[in-house]
C-alpha cells in the first residue's frame, strides 16, 4: 500500500492452446445437439438426482442408487432414465401457460450392477402440443408418434434404424416401439402411458424417446477410392415389355 497498487505492473495473461485430434469415427456430442436444435428442440439441463417415485414410475426401478447426503429430501436417488426430468420440465412449462413444448437432454444415467456401477450417456427428447408454432398459414395439428419418429431418424442418419412394437413402463402399451440399428437395440420411442398422463395432470400425452448416445456418436470413416478413368455416359433408353411383366 505504501508503494502504491498503481505501480505494480499488470501484464496481460498469456496461455497456450493446443489443438487436440478429433477421431473421425466418433461423432461429436455437439453434432447431436445441433441436429436437435435444427428439429426445433430446446436443450435442458437437469439434476442427476431425482425423486424416488420417478424411478418407480418411468423406469420400474424399485432399487435405485440412493444418496447419503441429498440436497433435498425429495431428490434422494440417482436417475437411470431421463424421461422423468423431461416430464417434470413439461409440467413446469404447462404451469407457465406454454402451449408448445419440445425439449431434449443429453446426460449421463446411473445404473447399479453386481460388479459395480456404470454411467451410460443418453439422449432423450419430448414433444407436446401443436406440430408447428401457431401461424395463419398452417392448420393446427397435434404432434404425433410419426413426427417424433422422423426426428429420431434424423438423429440416426445416415444409418437406418428399424422400429418394432415393444413394452416400456413409462410408455403407452400399444404405442411404443423399440429402436434398433444393425440388430442392436439403441432406445425406445412412444407415447407417455395414460396412467402417468393422469398422475402428472397433463392435458394430453407427450411423445417421448430415449437413445443410447454412444451408439449415436459412432461414425464410419471416409474411405478414399480411385477416380474412374472412364468418363460417364448418359443414355436415354426406352423399353417395350408386355404388361404382364412384374419387373
Amino acid at each position: 500500500r505504501v508503494y502504491g497498487y498503481e505501480n505494480i505492473p499488470v501484464p496481460a495473461p498469456r496461455s497456450s492452446l493446443r489443438m487436440l485430434q478429433q477421431p473421425e469415427n466418433v461423432r461429436p456430442a455437439q453434432a447431436l445437439r445441433t441436429v436437435m436444435a435444427q428439429r426445433d428442440y430446446q436443450e435442458i439441463i437437469c439434476y442427476s438426482f431425482v425423486e424416488e417415485r420417478w424411478e418407480a414410475n418411468f423406469a420400474d426401478n424399485d432399487q435405485p442408487i440412493r444418496l447419503i447426503n441429498q440436497i433435498a429430501s425429495q431428490m434422494n436417488v440417482m436417475r437411470s432414465t431421463l424421461i422423468g426430468s423431461l416430464v417434470n420440465a413439461l409440467v413446469s412449462n404447462l404451469n407457465r401457460k406454454q402451449t408448445r413444448v419440445r425439449v431434449f437432454e443429453l446426460a449421463k444415467t446411473y445404473h447399479k450392477h453386481e460388479n459395480g456401477f456404470e454411467q451410460p450417456q443418453k439422449l432423450s427428447g419430448l414433444a407436446w402440443g401443436p406440430r408447428y408454432p401457431e401461424q395463419w398459414g398452417q392448420k393446427t395439428e397435434r404432434v404425433d408418434f410419426y413426427d417424433v419418429k422422423s426426428d429420431v431418424e434424423a438423429l440416426i442418419a445416415p444409418r437406418r434404424a428399424s422400429f418394432a412394437p415393444a413394452q416400456h413402463p413409462a410408455l403407452h402399451p400399444g404405442r411404443t416401439a423399440v429402436i434398433s440399428i444393425d440388430g442392436k437395440t439403441v432406445g425406445m420411442l412412444g407415447e407417455l402411458h395414460p396412467r402417468w398422463v393422469q398422475a402428472y395432470d397433463l392435458p394430453s400425452a407427450p411423445i417421448v424417446f430415449e437413445l443410447d448416445a454412444a451408439v449415436l456418436q459412432e461414425s464410419a470413416c471416409v474411405k478414399a477410392q480411385p477416380v474412374s478413368k472412364f468418363q460417364s455416359v448418359r443414355r436415354d433408353m426406352a423399353l417395350v415389355v408386355p404388361q404382364s411383366m412384374t419387373v
